[in-house]
């Protein structure tokens, strides 16, 4: 009995590697004349587009900082993606980015708009945050979010 088991086992075993081989080929054959990613590429990336991302923030309101965070995405200028803060998530009804400068504009809960624009300086944005048509001018704040 223990030897028709470990020949299960064995016959098992090798089908299992029969039926990989065809993807280990596949895959093998996909990395042939590719070299392997650099860390550089991926620095080259970043600095051709550093608005796409999650990004973490603060916004000083009067009664204290509050946290926010924002997901943007950057095609050619056009910059898309939503706010999320306290009151909850709102998708970015107009965006932008030149010359350095990031400005988006999103409905806040009460209907009012609110235009944030700030500058990327050493991987952080920071500008100020009109509410209302500027009734309210604060400041904010945001480093992008580390993908771990």
């Amino acid at each position: 009995m223990r030897s028709s088991l470990g020949s299960l086992v064995a016959i098992v075993f090798a089908l299992a590697l029969v039926a990989a081989a065809p993807v280990w080929a596949q895959s093998s054959a996909d990395k042939q004349g590719q070299p392997p990613a650099s860390p550089e590429k991926g620095k080259a990336a970043a600095a051709a587009d550093p608005v796409s991302g999650e990004w973490e923030g603060m916004v000083d309101l009067p009664d204290g900082a509050t946290p926010f965070s924002m997901k943007l995405q950057l095609e050619k200028d056009k910059v898309t993606g939503e706010v999320t803060g306290p009151q909850g998530t709102a998708p970015i009804t107009e965006g932008s980015w030149a010359d350095g400068k990031l400005t988006v504009t999103f409905t806040y809960v009460d209907g009012a708009a609110i235009v944030m624009s700030g500058e990327l300086t050493e991987g952080q944005f920071a500008g100020s945050l009109s509410y209302g048509g500027g009734q309210m001018v604060v400041n904010w704040a945001a480093k992008k979010k580390v993908v771990k």
